[in-house]
């Protein structure tokens, strides 16, 4: 009688994981090409004492912020459309007794946690999108806006998305979702 129903269950198993996002979903690439445009950064905008705002540099010589892109899972695997956490690497600002967090957010009354997912325009370039519902016609693009001090922000859009290339950071190793500063 055990055969029978180990045998049972296995079909049932590799029925169900057949069917999950990541038996059918492209892995996200990074690549090692220059880029035309500036890298992303933070700065303090509107009435901001402090930098606060996810922005694209206009300098498209200034590679940005290292950004690390971790699953939520604790998946080594980050495929299209699955939820990422993004946060930013170390990097130096000087503002004494203010804590400043790395771990990118959404404001105005949107939910907190890994809503942000990777989505592929076509080979090489992907865009953000940000998801505040499980099914897909809820989710809106993350683009660029220019505001009125010249700061090129992240927004939600769901016009323009902004189209991006993940550049190998060799100035930091991820390790268990840490960056740790390379040895040399």
């Amino acid at each position: 009688m055990k055969s029978p129903t180990i045998f049972i269950l296995f079909l049932l198993s590799a029925f169900y994981t057949s069917l999950l996002p990541s038996a059918t979903a492209q892995v996200v690439l990074d690549t090692e090409v220059v880029s035309s445009y500036g890298g992303i950064r933070v700065a303090a905008t509107g009435k901001e004492r402090r930098p606060l705002t996810v922005v694209q540099s206009p300098n498209p010589f200034d590679k940005g912020i290292g950004t690390i892109i971790s699953s939520p899972y604790r998946s080594y695997f980050i495929g299209e459309s699955f939820p990422v956490n993004m946060t930013f690497g170390n990097f130096a600002v000087i503002l004494p007794c203010v804590p400043l967090r790395s771990e990118w957010t959404v404001v105005n009354g949107q939910p907190e946690g890994p809503a942000v997912k990777i989505e592929s325009v076509n080979f090489g370039l992907y865009k953000l999108v940000l998801c505040t519902q499980p099914e897909r016609s809820t989710c809106q693009h993350i683009g660029i806006h220019v505001d009125d001090e010249n700061h090129a922000r992240l927004v939600l859009t769901n016009d323009d998305p902004l189209e991006v290339k993940f550049e190998k950071d060799n100035h930091f190793w991820p390790q268990n979702n840490l960056v740790l500063p390379r040895s040399e």
